[in-house]
């Protein structure tokens, strides 16, 4: 590596941070406040590769970092999870069934969905781990043969989905129990769902991290065999 390289990944590395909590912050003061920092500044970011010399293949690059550093950002997660175990062991069976749930609704909607709208299976397997954590949901789409730039999009519009409407939604439905806010939270919006958990409670947040990792456990078992399964029918 040179050092036109090194200066080229530290200037994304910061880019990326300053835009991040810019709209973070800039977003309480336009209305925005209830829109995810995520969603403002991939915005800002795609402007600024379209109308500047910045090239997307080299921001990538430059900031892959931020992709490994979900991998520990994820199991940090463990912690509010081993606060709490007293209690998840409790509820084994709900947590099980929340996961099971999870993986075959998600499984069978996108797949019935894609059919129905025509796209190819490439998409279909590409779209299929929609709601797994990002690095669990390439290694999935990696397996399948898959694109990964629609995976990405695909788990980040899944996940900050989720956490804007996710908990007005379930209050709309009357639930208040942090367990299965947890859980709806964690199973179909991932770390982004379960961060948003965080926020309002560490026993929330420790259901969601615990639904999410087996979600994904699941799902990148299940996968292959349920595309196998449709395309041999």
């Amino acid at each position: 590596m040179n050092f036109q390289d090194f200066l080229m990944i530290l200037s994304c590395l910061a880019l990326t941070v300053i835009v991040f909590y810019a709209c973070k912050f800039g977003a309480k003061y336009f209305l925005l406040g209830k829109v995810p920092p995520i969603i403002l500044s991939s915005v800002v970011i795609i402007l600024l590769i379209e109308f500047t010399p910045l090239d997307y293949e080299g921001y990538g690059e430059s900031t892959s970092l931020f992709t490994w550093l979900l991998m520990p950002a994820t199991v940090a997660m463990a912690y509010p999870l081993y606060i709490y175990w007293h209690l998840i062991r409790k509820n084994a069976l709900a947590i099980f069934t929340a996961v099971i749930v999870s993986v075959f609704t998600s499984l069978l909607s996108v797949y019935f969905i894609a059919r129905q709208l025509g796209l190819e299976e490439v998409i279909c397997a590409s779209l299929i781990s929609k709601s797994v954590t990002t690095p669990v949901a390439i290694e999935i789409t990696k397996n399948l043969d898959g694109i990964f730039s629609i995976t990405l999009c695909a788990v980040v519009i899944t996940g900050t989905g989720g956490a804007m409407i996710g908990l007005g939604l379930l209050r709309l439905l009357g639930v208040k129990n942090d367990a299965a806010i947890g859980l709806s939270m964690g199973a179909t919006s991932h770390v982004i769902g379960t961060a948003k958990c965080l926020e309002k409670s560490q026993l929330q947040g420790a259901y969601g991290a615990l639904v999410l990792v087996l979600v994904g456990v699941f799902t990148a078992i299940l996968a292959p065999i349920f595309i196998y399964i449709v395309s041999a029918s």
